[in-house]
């Protein structure tokens, strides 16, 4: 019996991840939309920045595990790593304005002259890869609720 777990366990693992990917790939350009709407009303949006990445490193650690996914599905979460290092390169532009006197004006034409276009990509590119994960598992969600289903009884029957 513990075997049968064990087998519906690493079925509903496997059958499930196409969705749970598809997921992701379409929930993270939603929040950076809302994030870069946020942004524009004024909100800190800083914490929220820390959410996408750790999402995006989970999105990017399972769907390296779909194989009939191509390999467009690692460019958005590359980018989206390459934007957090050029944040971080320009924080000390934003510091040597601060010490001279200034409110960050130049980080924040910089931000917007580089790292806008790249979230614009990064957004194009995310919903690219879930139309291509859409495409290589048209069953994905079917899949996932029968593999969940065998899980239960297999857990019922333990």
């Amino acid at each position: 019996m513990k075997e049968n777990l064990k087998v519906a366990r690493q079925e509903l693992k496997v059958k499930s991840r196409p969705y749970q990917v598809y997921g992701y790939y379409l929930g993270i350009p939603i929040m950076l939309i809302i994030i870069m709407a946020a942004a524009l009303l004024g909100f800190d949006n800083i914490r929220l920045n820390g959410v996408i990445l750790i999402l995006t490193v989970i999105a990017n650690f399972t769907a390296s595990k779909l194989a009939l996914v191509s390999k467009r599905k690692y460019v958005a979460p590359v980018l989206v790593y390459v934007s957090n290092v050029i944040s971080l390169l320009l924080l000390p532009v934003l510091t040597n304005d601060i010490a001279n006197g200034g409110n960050g004006d130049n980080y924040l034409a910089l931000m917007g002259l580089i790292l806008v276009p790249i979230e614009v990509i990064i957004i194009v590119f995310f919903l690219i890869s879930a139309n291509d994960i859409k495409k290589a598992y048209p069953t994905m969600k079917q899949d996932s609720k029968d593999a969940r289903q065998n899980y239960v009884a297999a857990k019922k029957n333990k």
